[in-house]
């Protein structure tokens, strides 16, 4: 006969725990802490924590990052009573760098172009040594500086004018309306649209804008820019520098002219032909634009064109966009034409 089953025995082998305790869910206003935060914390203003908790709030405005200016004032304050100069612990970059972030001075960094090589890359596209751009610097400004003094004589002379009548020959890059930069002078004509150079303009600071926030290029090794070309940390640091550095480096310097009937049988003659400085950089910024209006739109609004000319400027420094190829098309064709520039042929066109 089968045993009967104890159903008290088995529960007295059952292991029993008790169930935890369930905590009670707080409204979401009683999670957030009590302590508040003054608009005195970031200036040098002692302000009075709340009377109840006046330990937990010390604590904790010690730990806030915003009274590292007042620690910073304290520190100085007591190096001052001690005798040593505030300027001696700390200099004005330093300075800068803790109390507003800021970057420090691109003159100082190593690999950066000087002003000299600055003004030779914006009037001539390319960046020549130091020494032979601080020369060009000084012979340019020795010049400046004797045509004022015989501006001041003629002054003299023919009273009757408020400013001095331009005396000729007219000096090398000299303009009568000199106000902007020659780069963005330039460039910004190119944006232009239906004569509206506000709006062009307001197109070009956005494009700086952009670039200045941008994070550093990432230089390909594939697409080298022009020699000379500073470091990636610094183009940022400086718009015009990043738009003409971009622009100069995918420059053509030839175009390809074709003589019509000069091949002979009605068949045009292909004439590779250099270009000066200012044609380079429109036929360089039409293509960028070409490759612009082509793209697919990825937004709306009135930033949305300056947004896309400065994506594609940092594209052409990284060696990402097509501009590149049609460089090369170009030189490749200037190179296989260039057997025709002392042809018998042209010569016989040019008599005709």
């Amino acid at each position: 006969m089968a045993s009967r089953v104890n159903i008290w025995g088995a529960c007295r082998s059952l292991a029993l725990r008790p169930r935890p305790a369930r905590i009670a869910a707080q409204s979401f206003r009683s999670q957030i802490s009590s302590t508040r935060f003054y608009a005195d914390d970031a200036t040098n203003k002692p302000s009075s924590p709340p009377s109840g908790n006046s330990s937990a709030s010390g604590s904790i405005s010690e730990s806030r990052p915003g009274n590292a200016n007042a620690r910073l004032t304290n520190e100085l304050a007591q190096d001052a009573s001690a005798g040593a100069r505030p300027s001696d612990a700390l200099d004005d970059a330093a300075l800068e760098q803790i109390l507003y972030g800021g970057r420090p001075v691109t003159s100082q960094r190593e690999g950066g172009l000087t002003e000299a090589q600055e003004e030779a890359l914006y009037r001539e596209g390319v960046i020549p040594p130091p020494e032979e751009a601080e020369a060009v610097l000084a012979r340019s400004e020795a010049a400046a500086e004797s045509q004022s003094i015989v501006s001041i004589e003629t002054d003299v002379q023919k009273a009757g004018h408020k400013f001095g009548l331009p005396q000729k020959p007219y000096p090398e890059g000299f303009h009568v309306k000199k106000r902007y930069h020659p780069v963005l002078e330039q460039i910004t004509r190119l944006l232009m649209r239906h004569g509206e150079l506000s709006v062009a303009q307001r197109n070009m600071a956005t494009v700086m804008n952009y670039l200045r926030t941008a994070p550093a290029p990432i230089y390909s090794p594939k697409f080298p820019l022009l020699p000379g070309t500073p470091p990636a940390s610094h183009l940022p640091l400086n718009p015009v520098l990043y738009i003409t550095i971009a622009i100069d480096s995918v420059a053509p310097l030839l175009k390809v002219r074709n003589i019509a009937g000069a091949g002979g049988g009605g068949r045009a003659l292909e004439l590779p032909v250099p270009l000066a400085v200012r044609q380079r950089r429109r036929m360089a910024f039409q293509w960028i634009l070409d490759v612009i209006n082509k793209k697919p739109s990825k937004g709306s609004g009135r930033n949305q064109f300056a947004h896309r000319i400065a994506e594609e400027i940092i594209a052409v420094v990284e060696g990402r966009s097509s501009v590149w190829e049609k460089r090369k098309l170009v030189h490749k064709l200037g190179t296989a034409a260039r057997a025709n520039v002392g042809s018998n042929k042209l010569k016989a066109k040019k008599k005709k």
